[in-house]
């Protein structure tokens, strides 16, 4: 692709790349259906029917890392082919072999394979494809199809599980006409540049890990430890204040995936507004959407929070993916955006052992005042760093060379 076009949407990548990104996430749509699965595996300990939910999420740690190396050796179209074959194949299991939990749990694990190398091969494949604000378009066009996409499955799994509730895996069926979209009209592209093995030496390892990759990936495991406060101590706070019950809660937190839709599709926009201040843009938002809801003394600012936390998670999203991706060469992206996966994906892990870790040194401190005030650390610390360490970056501007 020349480096005009590699500057203009290119809807042939754009079509397969944001309908098979809303199977990168698919499986949390079946949360509505582990209690029927509960009723049919009652001797079953809840803890491995969670499982069932649970496994695909784990799954991604080894699996991002393990594509990273292996676009080195087969193109990214391919490698979106075996993942569409794993989930397949996961989402057929339930079917054939619905009364056994056993199947159930190898059922995630295929879906978890797919999804894991889908999530780092979505991005690669744009940063192969795209420069500039154009790459930062297309990753918000991809967030929002996922976020769409998750929406969608929920709805469709229900309705399918109403019946009975194996049934809700007949969705993974729309796998098919999704993998046949990518045989005609994704490219196949190129392979990425062999990174690690022999006769690399340390000259591989110094492509991935340039100052800047090292730099994002340190923040993005706090950023993803500090977002996830909100799902852990959103609840707590509005019932312990005494706001409301389950539907206060709901109110609260809906808004992040409508936002985080309306925010992909317009992720170009703020890109070109923000520039290399993207990111800190949704972090001074996200603290003081925490500050917010640490003290709302009503359900109306609670909402107000939730609103402004809908705002900062969406820049978040395909913000920090958009800067992995300009801190590493093309042909390095796919390794590096696995290890960034790795690294949120740890964040969220240790979430609340390090939140309440801090909370419990102040007394009367909750869980959100600690988010609020790490944010509002990273902000300056991502200010100062933009500002005076990273002069030279051409984030947000028209034409741009990834920054090292």
């Amino acid at each position: 692709m020349s480096e005009v076009s590699r500057n203009k949407m290119n809807w042939k990548i754009m079509i397969p790349v944001m309908l098979f990104a809303i199977f990168q996430s698919a499986f949390m749509a079946f949360s509505s259906v582990l209690a029927d699965i509960v009723k049919v595996f009652p001797d079953a300990s809840p803890t491995l029917v969670q499982m069932i939910l649970t496994v695909p999420s784990a799954m991604t740690i080894p699996v991002s890392i393990i594509v990273g190396l292996l676009a080195s050796y087969i193109t990214k179209k391919n490698l979106v082919l075996f993942s569409l074959v794993c989930e397949l194949i996961g989402g057929l299991l339930p079917l054939l072999a619905h009364k056994s939990i056993g199947a159930l749990i190898a059922s995630s694990a295929f879906i978890g394979v797919g999804q894991g190398f889908l999530i780092s091969i979505a991005t690669a494949i744009l940063a192969e494809h795209f420069d500039g604000n154009t790459r930062g378009w297309a990753m918000g066009l991809k967030q929002a199809a996922s976020s769409v996409g998750i929406a969608g499955l929920t709805v469709l799994t229900g309705f399918l599980a109403a019946s009975v509730w194996y049934n809700a895996y007949f969705v993974y069926l729309i796998v098919i006409p999704i993998a046949v979209l990518v045989v005609f009209l994704l490219p196949r592209g190129h392979k990425d540049v062999k990174l690690v093995g022999k006769g690399v030496g340390l000259r591989g390892i110094r492509r991935v890990f340039t100052p800047s990759m090292i730099y994002t990936n340190i923040l993005l495991f706090f950023l993803g430890t500090f977002n996830f406060a909100f799902y852990t101590n959103i609840g707590l706070s509005i019932t312990s204040k005494g706001l409301g019950d389950a539907s206060a809660i709901g109110l609260a937190t809906a808004w992040n995936s409508l936002l985080t839709i309306v925010i992909g599709i317009g992720f170009g926009i703020i890109l070109r507004l923000f520039k290399k201040f993207t990111l800190a843009s949704c972090m001074i938002i996200s603290a003081i959407a925490y500050f917010v809801l640490a003290g709302a003394p009503n359900l109306s600012l609670i909402v107000v929070g939730g609103i402004l936390y809908g705002i900062g998670a969406g820049i978040q999203m395909p913000g920090t993916v958009y800067y992995i991706t300009e801190s590493v060469d093309p042909e390095a992206s796919t390794l590096a955006i696995g290890i960034s996966m790795v690294m949120v994906s740890l964040g969220i892990t240790l979430s609340p052992v390090i939140v309440n870790a801090f909370a419990g040194r102040i007394d009367g401190t909750s869980g959100l005042t600690v988010a609020a005030i790490a944010y509002a650390v990273m902000f300056v610390i991502e200010v100062i760093r933009e500002a005076a360490f990273n002069k030279k970056s051409r984030i947000g501007l028209s034409e741009q060379a990834p920054a090292k």
